[in-house]
């Protein structure tokens, strides 16, 4: 009895000792915004509220050889879904660092391009996103969502393997997904699987993001493919491939930003973004900013329509962020002609958006 009680007193000072090496924080966000689109598809037009509400949990520490680590997960919860593998699957991870490389399993957290460098004064809300039907089955979807320009058809939020590498003057991951179907989410215990056999649909994927050296200077480099063929199974379908790359550049007052995506689609079918922007400081608290993003394709099939030929679509818009301290205001207000690469559709939006964090 009293080897029994010693062990328990061990192994409580070993615990105590060990959470003492660690730091636990928890971090959360919510985002509240209105939403209003008008356009010349009368069911693509609408107004509401959304809503973003995200839990953080992360530790951090040493193991007991002396290696750092890090791990967290978080859980998110937005307006009317159900809670589900997406409420789950963000930023879920556990970090193993030897000084300026970093070994991760994890999902949703290694850089990934799921972002647009021109939004040069913030907010949540993407040009693309603004041009999206509201439930709508027509598929008027921005030609960026039809295809995933806008994250370069990226497996980011696939559970995988990664290797980050710090040089210095800009950061440089490869990152491994053995399953990008299905959003690559897990299964629901440490055993089990999520298929029963193998799919193929494996991605790899690099990323090089840094200032390079130059003051004001953000760069980045994406590259990525999937493996879409099953194997012992004939298929014509092709393997996803993704391609991104922009930087902007602050001085003073002002910024510019470009980027361009390209992504091949498993039925071959290419597309490509362009999109750049400029912004003017007015104040530490106001900035302000204009986009244009241009999206064209050689076909549309994710919406059960298909052409030789595609209208450009092309989506401008004008971006302001104010900054209130603890609460954060961002609004923008976009157009965009030929939407979903369909020749006359036109749509006007506004998205209106309060962030705060604690």
């Amino acid at each position: 009895m009293k080897k029994i009680l010693c062990t328990t007193a061990l192994a409580s000072t070993l615990l105590v000792s060990a959470n003492a090496l660690a730091q636990t924080t928890v971090t959360g966000q919510l985002d509240l915004s209105f939403n209003a689109k008008e356009s010349n598809i009368a069911q693509n037009s609408y107004r509401g509220f959304g809503r973003e509400s995200q839990l953080n949990i992360q530790n951090k520490g040493k193991l007991s050889n002396g290696v750092d680590y890090a791990a967290g997960f978080s859980w998110e919860v937005d307006g009317n879904e159900a809670v589900g593998t997406g409420s789950f699957g963000e930023n879920t991870y556990i970090d193993f660092i030897f000084g300026k490389t970093t070994l991760t399993m994890s999902a949703d957290h290694i850089q990934n391009p799921d972002f647009e460098i021109t939004k040069l004064s913030g907010g949540i809300a993407d040009v693309d996103d603004l041009m999206a039907a509201a439930g709508s089955a027509d598929g008027k979807n921005s030609l960026a969502q039809i295809h995933s320009t806008q994250n370069a058809n990226s497996a980011y939020s696939a559970h995988g393997f990664g290797l980050i590498q710090d040089l210095g003057v800009a950061k440089a991951s490869i990152y491994y997904a053995p399953q990008r179907a299905g959003g690559g989410a897990a299964s629901n215990d440490s055993t089990g699987v999520t298929t029963l056999i193998d799919n193929g649909n494996s991605q790899l994927e690099a990323m090089i993001r840094g200032d390079l050296g130059v003051k004001g200077l953000d760069a980045f480099v994406y590259m990525g493919k999937s493996d879409s063929d099953t194997p012992g199974v004939t298929t014509t379908a092709a393997d996803l491939e993704g391609r991104k790359y922009g930087l902007s550049y602050n001085f003073g007052q002002f910024s510019v930003a470009a980027s361009q995506s390209k992504v091949q689609s498993s039925s071959s079918i290419e597309a490509k973004t362009n999109s750049f922007g400029a912004a003017y400081a007015a104040s530490k608290e106001i900035t302000i900013g204009l986009i244009h993003s241009s999206t064209d394709a050689d076909g549309i099939s994710t919406t059960a329509r298909s052409a030789s030929s595609v209208p450009e679509e092309k989506i401008r818009a004008l971006n302001i962020g104010y900054n209130l301290g603890p609460v954060v205001v961002n609004a923008m207000y976009a157009q965009g002609k030929d939407v979903g690469g369909v020749a006359g559709v036109e749509t006007d939006a506004l998205h209106l958006n309060f962030t705060t964090k604690f």
